[in-house]
């Protein structure tokens, strides 16, 4: 019966009797998340430049490449942007992933709105459908989560195949769907487990490989952890009954309780609630609430690597 009424109110679009304390905006799609067509994205570099980022799959360095991008109504030529790997295991699979950057090299450039595209090679998943199909779901649920359609990716002329084209998680997301982005945010990879490790804020900048496991990309000259960690206090020190209210006052309970739905529904053991990964914490300085966010949902529907 409970899985019943979980699916009922996913389909129905969460018509609960509460709302969160500042609703989340939603941007149109526009050109650059076009789901009416396939896109195609061209990067031209330099053949040796990309034979060394195929040979030096760890590094994060940038080199500059020509962006095309046509979707039958627009097509642009943009020079001078960043382009390199991005993902984790992507990394090491035959169809890699690649993170290309507008602002890199001409500061403050953008394009329809965004600094940095995800072409994500969806490596795990031979649909190249999970990740859509969760954002999909979410922003059904009134959910802020990436923007995603699918594009073709051509480098140098040759064909890479089908990605997903993943909106960046960054300020001009925050910007975008809370309408501030002078919050903190913080990028949370595994071992992110919310733990208490004092009352220190220094406390929550530990390494966890070479990036911090609660990584601020906002505000970062500042460095000032003190609102995740009383975050942390408060959710892992506060007596259980008065859990409900005083948690209320600083984390968006409503939002996350859809999203936990969602990460149930489409089995995604990939985030907070099984591997303590793939998440951002925001602090919506319009709502005083941290804001629990969801990305790099491709390991879902079915896709387990530990037999659970």
């Amino acid at each position: 019966m409970q899985r019943l009424i979980l699916l009922f109110l996913l389909i129905s679009g969460f018509s609960l009797p509460f709302q969160a304390k500042a609703q989340p905006l939603f941007p149109s799609d526009g050109e650059l998340y076009i789901k009416s067509v396939v896109p195609r994205v061209d990067i031209i570099i330099n053949p040796d430049t990309l034979n060394w980022i195929y040979e030096n799959v760890d590094s994060d360095m940038e080199f500059h490449a020509v962006f095309v991008f046509d979707n039958g109504n627009v097509h642009d030529t943009i020079r001078d942007i960043g382009f390199r790997l991005r993902g984790n295991t992507s990394r090491y699979s035959a169809k890699k992933s690649f993170k290309v950057s507008f602002n890199t090299f001409i500061q403050g450039r953008k394009y329809y709105g965004v600094e940095k595209m995800n072409l994500n090679g969806e490596h795990n998943d031979p649909s190249i459908s999970r990740a859509r199909l969760y954002w999909d779901i979410s922003k059904r649920a009134d959910i802020a989560v990436p923007r995603a359609n699918h594009v073709q990716v051509y480098i140098n002329g040759n064909y890479y195949g089908l990605y997903l084209n993943c909106e960046h998680i960054d300020e001009e997301f925050a910007e975008t769907y809370f309408g501030n982005n002078d919050g903190n945010l913080y990028k949370c990879l595994y071992p992110a487990d919310l733990t208490y490790k004092g009352s220190d804020p220094d406390l929550y900048k530990f390494m966890s490989g070479d990036h911090r496991t609660y990584e601020l990309k906002t505000n970062e000259e500042d460095d000032d952890y003190s609102d995740l960690a009383n975050f942390i206090d408060v959710l892992n020190n506060t007596a259980i009954e008065d859990l409900p209210c005083e948690l209320e006052k600083i984390f968006n309970v409503q939002d996350y309780l859809k999203i936990a739905a969602v990460d149930v529904l489409t089995a995604n053991w990939d985030g907070y609630i099984f591997n303590k990964n793939n998440f951002y914490l925001y602090h919506n300085t319009a709502n005083g609430l941290f804001e629990y966010i969801p990305y790099d949902t491709d390991n879902t529907f079915g896709i387990d690597w530990f037999g659970i």
